[in-house]
């Protein structure tokens, strides 16, 4: 990886393929389970719409025990979607991004490859 545009291709690739990939699998997630894929910002937009619900349920003046019924919904998936979650986000991602730094540093190394002269001879 000698030429210097070749170093700034790969790592675009790889993150470009890393956000393309990612999208995809929330949305194919939100197709086949029809929720939200349980990512970091989903769990933490969850517990603050908790928070916010026993605020309110407070300020209505429920009870104790109803307040603590209310519970979030992210705590309640079953173990195996966090577990396919995580293998979809973590193996498959990175694999796409690898496939993508690969294709480009060949892609690229071609493009800018110098080419020998014609043969005229």
């Amino acid at each position: 990886m000698a030429n210097p545009l070749v170093k700034i291709v790969v790592p675009i690739a790889g993150i470009l393929a890393a956000q393309v990939g990612s999208r995809a699998a929330r949305s194919g997630w939100g197709a086949v389970f029809g929720e939200d894929a349980p990512t970091v910002k989903a769990n933490r937009a969850s517990k603050k719409d908790t928070a916010a619900r026993r605020k309110q349920a407070k300020k209505d003046g429920l009870s104790k025990a109803e307040i603590d019924e209310i519970r979030d919904p992210m705590d309640e998936q079953p173990v195996w979607k966090v577990m396919l979650w995580t293998l979809i986000s973590g193996v498959m991602l990175q694999g796409f991004k690898q496939l993508a730094q690969q294709y480009a540093k060949k892609g690229t190394e071609r493009v800018v490859s110098r080419r020998p002269r014609a043969n005229r001879g």
